[in-house]
């Protein structure tokens, strides 16, 4: 069926205004398609990844990551949207109001946790990221044992995922948007707009359907939980426990 649906929809492409349509749907789907799956990856990842086992743990952790998520979100949604909609000539604003936001966040996050820095670090700041960095970064030692260098990685990748990214991704989308609605791309006429936005919205079916076609788990040959306990070992001994035996780190092959 998506073949085949390919097939019909490719079909359009080799018509008399094909390279026309071609250029309109390659605009789009780079424009917006891959930018917002881009940003849901991010979101997933760094958002709701592992958010409610962290917040299970305390209500701390519950009030410390509401609080960074609804800050760091209220501020970067509406900066993207008016800096780029409301006041274009002085855009640079809204990066700077959005990274003032971030630090807010981040200091009325710490302030509910009532966690130790390194825990409210590790725990809150990089809840869900920070467990993918060192599922990363505990394959270069056979033993376990943790690196120097292991830290700046697991800063970059967590603070690029969770913060940067998504904020650049959906500044672009916001930016991509206004430019569309101003100025229509390429000045063709609104048929061919519509034409091709037919396409990307086929295109997005065929993203998004499988999430609720499919009713059962993808199924791994290895245990995945494996792969993320460098993360659980390291959250507990910063709270000064220590795992059986039974459920040490052991390396996946």
């Amino acid at each position: 069926m998506t073949c085949l649906i390919g097939i019909i929809v490719s079909a359009a492409l080799t018509t008399n205004f094909g390279w026309v349509l071609f250029d309109l749907v390659d605009h789009y789907i780079s424009s917006y398609i891959v930018i917002g799956v881009g940003l849901m990856q991010c979101i997933s990842v760094g958002w709701l990844f592992e958010k409610e086992t962290t917040a299970a743990v305390s209500k701390g952790h519950a009030d410390s990551v509401k609080w960074l998520a609804l800050i760091f979100w209220s501020g970067t949604v509406s900066m993207c949207f008016y800096a780029n909609f409301g006041f274009k000539d002085a855009k640079e604003w809204g990066i700077i109001i959005i990274f003032l936001v971030s630090l807010i966040a981040l200091y009325v996050s710490f302030s509910v946790s009532k966690l130790k820095f390194r825990s409210w670090y590790h725990e809150i700041v990089l809840c869900g990221v920070d467990k993918l960095a060192m599922s990363i970064t505990s394959l270069s030692n056979e033993d376990g044992s943790r690196s120097n260098w292991m830290l700046a990685f697991e800063l970059y990748f967590g603070i690029c995922i969770k913060f940067i990214n998504p904020a650049a991704l959906l500044w672009l989308l916001c930016e991509n948007l206004e430019a569309d609605m101003s100025d229509p791309y390429s000045g063709q006429p609104e048929m061919m707009q519509i034409y091709s936005s037919v396409i990307v919205f086929i295109t997005l079916a065929l993203i998004f359907a499988p999430m609720f076609v499919c009713d059962y788990p993808e199924m791994f040959e290895h245990n995945v939980d494996l792969e993320f306990n460098a993360d659980n070992v390291f959250a507990l001994k910063l709270r000064g426990g220590h795992l059986p035996a039974s459920k040490s780190m052991r390396m996946p092959h």
